[in-house]
């Protein structure tokens, strides 16, 4: 290690982390065997539970169990690629928080308010489509603050229960005791911040970067005081991937006079925006390192892992000629099948046949291969600032992301792993 890397790897570790660390090298050197059951390590740097907020990228059912909107992902061919039915997901099939359970054989990570049926032994998911980190009204109610505060609910409530009496039939599925501290919460948003603004609030790139972007890290600051005094400690935030190489952005836009793109054919303006939201974030948990030290709190950049999968597609199973084509959509307007009138699922709408070579499933959301690609990256630390090697010091079990997964191969005849 470098001297300059010695001292970075400094800066993002507390003198009381840095004990942890050296109990995490020496755990390496015992194996353990992977099992069935969720895995149960001594090492301290293995999260118990999963506490995810964020947007419809990391949504598992939060928009559909609050709104009772008809969406697109109630639809064939939704969630057929690992569910066989649709699942409440904006995706052919898995999204990163369903990875990243799979990896630790917990069950799913359940949205917060699961119509039926809940489990939150392993922590839960508030993330719903849309949300924002700044306070957004243009497309719905949701910010990540509400998230937040939806989570300190969860946890008071779940603590009055269990101290109630002992016979409670729903006891046996609320958090762990250690599921609050000893979490992993994740955070995947800002997209929404930028393109919002863009798209439905007419907004210029000055104002975005001089007031929506500023709020957004208020909140985020804001949202690591409020989770920190309610036990947490590992936090893993996922920056803003570049939006202006989506296909919704470059259908709708690149025709625009005076639009510029770069030689890959995305929208340059989108991406620098997004650049400066990243730029803040980075800049914003800097701050919070300093506020709260003990913690964990690493940036995994979604920015440059999506760009290297458009550079390089063939390396990781992709179509160089469909990186940016969407596989479930329709023609009319452009060239990649994305129709914002006929949408993945509606009538008029197609799917093609070979979902695993392209990174864009309905125009907007990525495919189940894309996000199976990076929480690869995010769990191993790829691509991450003051990264955690989860599958190295966890011995991480990655059977159930082959791409012949299901999910009743997964979790057969399980009455704990639901979704509705």
């Amino acid at each position: 290690m470098s001297t300059s890397s010695g001292a970075r790897f400094l800066d993002c570790l507390s003198w009381r982390n840095l004990a942890a660390v050296l109990f995490m090298i020496a755990a390496l050197n015992a194996d353990s065997a992977i099992s069935g059951t969720p895995v149960k390590s001594a090492n301290p740097a293995c999260p118990t539970a999963f506490w995810n907020f964020g947007d419809s990228l990391t949504d598992t059912g939060g928009t559909l169990d609050v709104f009772a909107y008809s969406l697109d992902p109630e639809r064939s061919p939704y969630g057929e690629s690992f569910f066989k039915r649709p699942a409440k997901r904006f995706c052919n099939g898995r999204v990163v928080p369903d990875y990243f359970s799979l990896a630790f054989n917990y069950p799913l990570l359940q949205p917060y308010l699961q119509a039926g049926a809940f489990d939150y032994n392993y922590g839960a998911n508030f993330a719903a489509g849309g949300t924002t980190a700044s306070n957004d009204t243009s497309r719905n109610p949701i910010f990540l603050i509400n998230q937040v505060s939806e989570f300190v609910r969860l946890k008071q409530s779940a603590t009055s229960q269990k101290n109630q009496f002992a016979c409670h039939p729903f006891k046996q599925f609320l958090p762990r005791d250690d599921s609050y501290g000893e979490g992993l919460y994740t955070f995947e948003i800002g997209g929404n911040d930028v393109l919002n603004a863009i798209l439905l609030r007419n907004l210029t790139a000055e104002q975005i970067i001089t007031q929506v972007i500023p709020e957004a890290m208020i909140n985020i600051l804001a949202t690591i005081k409020i989770l920190t005094s309610n036990g947490a400690k590992k936090f893993l935030f996922f920056n803003a991937p570049n939006a202006g190489c989506s296909t919704i952005a470059i259908t709708v836009l690149a025709s625009i006079p005076g639009v510029q793109t770069d030689e890959m054919g995305c929208i340059v303006f989108i991406n620098e925006l997004d650049q400066a939201y990243n730029k803040a974030l980075n800049d914003t948990i800097a701050s919070a390192r300093l506020l709260y030290p003990g913690r964990t709190i690493s940036i995994f950049n979604y920015y440059d892992a999506n760009l290297e999968i458009l550079t390089n597609p063939s390396l990781y199973g992709f179509n160089p000629a469909l990186t940016k084509r969407a596989c479930c959509g329709a023609p009319g307007l452009g060239t990649l099948n994305y129709n914002p009138l006929v949408t993945c699922g509606n009538p008029g709408s197609n799917k093609c046949a070979n979902s695993e070579e392209y990174v864009n499933w309905d125009g907007v959301h990525f495919t189940d291969a894309f996000y199976r690609q990076i929480s690869l990256w995010a769990l191993s630390g790829k691509f991450t600032d003051c990264p955690v090697n989860y599958t190295s010091l966890c011995n991480l079990d990655f059977r159930n992301f082959a791409k012949s997964s299901t999910y009743n191969s997964v979790y057969p005849q399980s009455c704990r792993v639901t979704f509705t």
